[in-house]
């Protein structure tokens, strides 16, 4: 079962990336969790709270387009050392500014919406950059799914010792972790061996890959699934501080568990894929992922249970990972090679992209409301409306699908 599940590491370079990109993700985690908490520590605001993550997300939304073309064009793993790199300084001078502790909502906005750049030049091309590191095709949908599983099982351990560091130690240790993570990826990017030369200088603009998916209706479900979701997940990414401080009567431990139950989900949800060997069955696994997200969001909403918080998070965070991985899955074995870098940049707005526009209207409506609580009810609505309408178009896509990847 282990064999099977984890089969695509058998390729050096692909495991040297596995390996240095989860470490770098704990750490990046762990800097996540500690901006939240920053964050609403200092401004005691929900609507600060929506604006740090929309500032940081935003560029996502804007930006990925253009790191798109650039993966197309020119050195993908180049383009993933650059970002490394500046993402380091930025932890770097946050660990320093904790250290005087002389935050400010400015600098949290600016500190976030610096990463959000960097992550929408990443994003694409750390997608794409699997393909080239992937030599055995047949294993690409494994490579695709434990590249999901790196990123959470970080999402489960990096809350976890952001938890532990923020109650024994203090925030600038948070981001001093992050800033040493980085180094397990520089490091790993150097010393991978290509074994094809990569292209650059790919011409084609952002318009061609928006083209395909207009015209090719599984590609334009696929983007749209990911970004209906997104947007139905924004609440749990943007107000688990809300509930573990006012809620729950917690601290940022406290906030650790909450995120760390999600992330278990995702890691769940993550493993289960990466023991499928085929595509069978991933639509219908998207469609039931999208009703008991749904689902799960309203029954948390008003729950004041611990005991029954931490099993709806486990579902949530399942669900979410199980659509967005699986959409990338069925997008990466769809897309032609030439149009990949863009595609995956059309894919990377979608999935987080999205997030900032849900965390911006979500928090200037708990605002108004006074509560966070009703945002997950509406979320969960959406989610569980959209499921039910993906259900009915899933066979003809299914077909589509089906003869596109019969076609050579």
């Amino acid at each position: 079962m282990l064999k099977n599940t984890f089969r695509s590491l058998a390729g050096r370079d692909f495991r040297y990336y596995f390996f240095g990109q989860g470490i770098s993700l704990i750490g990046t985690w762990v800097q996540q969790v500690a901006l939240s908490w920053i964050a609403y520590r200092v401004t005691g605001s929900a609507f600060m709270l929506g604006l740090v993550a929309f500032s940081g997300q935003i560029p996502m939304l804007v930006a990925t387009p253009l790191g798109g073309m650039l993966a197309d064009r020119f050195s993908k793993r180049n383009i993933l050392l650059w970002t490394q790199v500046v993402e380091m300084a930025v932890a770097t001078a946050l660990s320093v500014v904790a250290w005087q502790q002389s935050f400010s909502p400015w600098i949290l906005i600016t500190a976030s919406a610096v990463l959000g750049v960097a992550g929408a030049m990443e994003m694409p091309t750390r997608q794409a950059f699997i393909t080239e590191i992937i030599h055995d095709r047949s294993l690409l949908s494994n490579a695709i799914a434990l590249n999901s599983l790196t990123f959470n099982a970080a999402r489960l351990l990096g809350p976890a010792v952001a938890g532990f560091t923020l109650a024994i130690f203090n925030e600038p240790a948070c981001f001093a972790i992050n800033a040493v993570s980085y180094v397990a990826a520089i490091y790993t990017l150097l010393t991978i061996h290509l074994e094809k030369p990569e292209r650059n200088g790919t011409s084609g603009s952002l318009i061609e890959a928006m083209e395909y998916v207009r015209r090719f209706t599984p590609a334009r479900w696929l983007v749209g699934t990911v970004a209906v979701t997104s947007i139905c997940v924004s609440p749990f990414m943007t107000f688990m501080p809300v509930y573990a401080q006012d809620i729950f009567n917690g601290g940022p431990d406290l906030l650790g568990i909450l995120l760390g139950a999600s992330g278990g989900g995702a890691l769940a949800a993550a493993l289960f894929l990466a023991s499928r060997r085929s595509l069978a069955g991933i639509g219908n696994r998207i469609v039931l992922a999208c009703l008991v997200g749904g689902v799960a969001s309203a029954a948390f909403a008003y729950n004041r249970l611990l005991t029954l918080a931490l099993p709806l998070l486990f579902f949530s965070g399942g669900s979410f990972i199980m659509i967005v991985t699986s959409c990338n899955i069925l997008l990466q074995s769809l897309v032609p090679e030439h149009l990949r870098g863009r595609v995956m940049a059309l894919y990377t707005m979608s999935f987080i992209g999205m997030l900032p526009l849900g965390s911006l209207v979500y928090g200037s409506l708990a605002h108004q409301i006074g509560s966070v609580k009703p945002v997950f009810v509406i979320a969960g609505v959406i989610s569980v409306a959209y499921g039910s309408v993906l259900m009915k178009a899933m066979p003809g896509l299914t077909q589509l699908a089906q003869r596109a990847l019969r076609t050579p």
